[in-house]
């Protein structure tokens, strides 16, 4: 019965979201990839919003015909469902004038209603993005992988792949006008290629000259980020001479960004040049609107002169890694002390184990200070760098982010910078960094902050 009450909700929002969309026919953006939508989505929206009318949605079955109805649950009860429902015929006029609504579209299973192909039965994008492929949600493609002779790390492959067939269908299947892929992915790559009717145009970034948009150098320090690009053909499409390069370079102020991000900024400007903006526009735009989702990249002032960069939004082995280099890097520059905060990266089924080896791996030799939170760092992290123990200050596991919460709060290295990277599911690493905050003000900006969060972090 519970099933086919969501069925029908789906088919039901699903309908007035079409008709609204067949109402207004705003110009769909698109994102997929398993890191970075959200960032890339609001770095779009940066950019576009001082020149057009323009709004952001997702990011899934619910999330994506809601947004385009432009509601949002406030508790997710029955009782909000319903006046959501309720309100649904009444909602078409949401997307009045947009010229552009921009949707991120993330996948959590290889079947309906969470993959990309139901996805794209509400919404088809006229430009699509793909910006990478990685282990995320693994534990929900085991079942597309029954080869049992396969080697753990060839099951991971495949489980990738999988991923990466069901994702690049933003642009292979969605029939996009314009399709923006990583290069430098390689999954996705060879799908898009292999895949892309040539009715679909193609663009690329990556780090090979040869893409539309390559990367150049990349600083960061405590007082901001820097990105360098260089642009293919900026102006192609007015009629300026072909095979030229332009660079750009993008400065964050008070942002700490990992070398990653150039990929979100790389795919947000292919999608600004396709409005007809110029450069400079998406330049000034990108710099002054941008601003990292709460749990994504804060930078924030910490107890004993520290300094958090708070990313408990969410964990992955690919965005661990990049938060491991980011902060090397800050280390050698500044000297300070590094202190993690990880706990467990869920939702990876038979391969947590190896994702998460990897990650103990990564972190010998950069970390001074290891704080570990549950069950799955006590399993797979704990052993490895249990082994390397002379590498590290201090090792330590807790039970709860608000166990190592407190120990932190009496035991946090004097100037020291604190990474704190967790999955979100039962865990919330952000209520441990909210006791570590010099200044009690900054905890609205922490993630999962909302009535509905609190309640049920009380619970669990």
């Amino acid at each position: 019965m519970k099933q086919v009450l969501i069925n029908s909700t789906l088919t039901y929002l699903r309908f007035f979201a079409r008709k609204a969309l067949t109402k207004h026919q705003p110009t769909i953006i698109g994102i997929a990839g398993s890191v970075g939508k959200t960032s890339a989505r609001l770095a779009i929206e940066a950019i576009l919003k001082d020149h057009f009318p323009t709004k952001s949605i997702g990011n899934s079955e619910t999330g994506i015909p809601l947004g385009i109805l432009g509601m949002k649950p406030e508790d997710y009860s029955p009782l909000d469902w319903l006046k959501m429902i309720s309100k649904s015929p009444f909602n078409l006029e949401y997307l009045k004038d947009t010229k552009y609504l921009i949707a991120e579209m993330g996948i959590d299973e290889p079947d309906e209603p969470k993959n990309m192909e139901y996805l794209l039965t509400i919404l088809q994008p006229s430009i699509a993005v793909s910006l990478n492929v990685s282990a995320t949600h693994s534990l929900q493609f085991d079942k597309t992988v029954t080869d049992k002779a396969l080697s753990p790390e060839q099951r991971l492959q495949a489980i990738v792949t999988n991923i990466a067939k069901e994702d690049t269908k933003i642009i292979t299947k969605s029939g996009a006008s314009l399709g923006i892929y990583n290069a430098d992915d390689q999954d996705v790559r060879s799908l898009v290629i292999e895949k892309t009717p040539t009715s679909t145009k193609l663009v690329s970034f990556g780090t090979k000259s040869t893409n539309d948009i390559s990367f150049g150098s990349t600083r960061v320090s405590l007082k901001g980020s820097e990105f360098q690009l260089y642009v293919k053909n900026p102006s192609a499409g007015s009629g300026q001479a072909q095979d030229t390069m332009e660079n750009i370079t993008l400065n964050f102020a008070h942002h700490i960004l990992p070398r990653e991000y150039r990929e979100i900024f790389a795919a947000a400007i292919l999608v600004a040049l396709q409005t007809g903006l110029t450069l400079k526009q998406i330049k000034e735009s990108l710099e002054k609107n941008y601003q990292p989702p709460k749990g994504r990249s804060s930078l924030f002032k910490g107890i004993n002169s520290s300094f958090i960069i708070d990313s408990t939004y969410n964990a992955s082995r690919a965005s661990v890694e990049a938060f491991l280099d980011l902060v090397d890097t800050l280390k050698k520059e500044t000297n300070r002390p590094v202190v993690l905060l990880l706990a467990d990266m869920r939702e990876l089924g038979k391969e947590a184990a190896i994702e998460h080896a990897a990650v103990a791996e990564k972190l010998i030799g950069i970390v001074d200070y290891l704080y570990l939170v549950g069950p799955l760092t006590r399993e797979y992290v704990l052993p490895t760098v249990q082994q390397k123990e002379t590498a590290f200050k201090e090792i330590r596991w807790f039970d709860s982010a608000t166990r190592a919460g407190e120990f932190l709060n009496d035991n946090l290295p004097e100037k020291s910078i604190l990474l704190a990277k967790g999955s979100q599911n039962t865990l919330f690493l952000e209520e441990a960094v909210k006791m570590l905050l010099a200044d009690q003000k900054d905890s609205p900006y922490l993630c999962r902050q909302d009535a509905f969060w609190m309640k049920k972090k009380v619970k669990i």
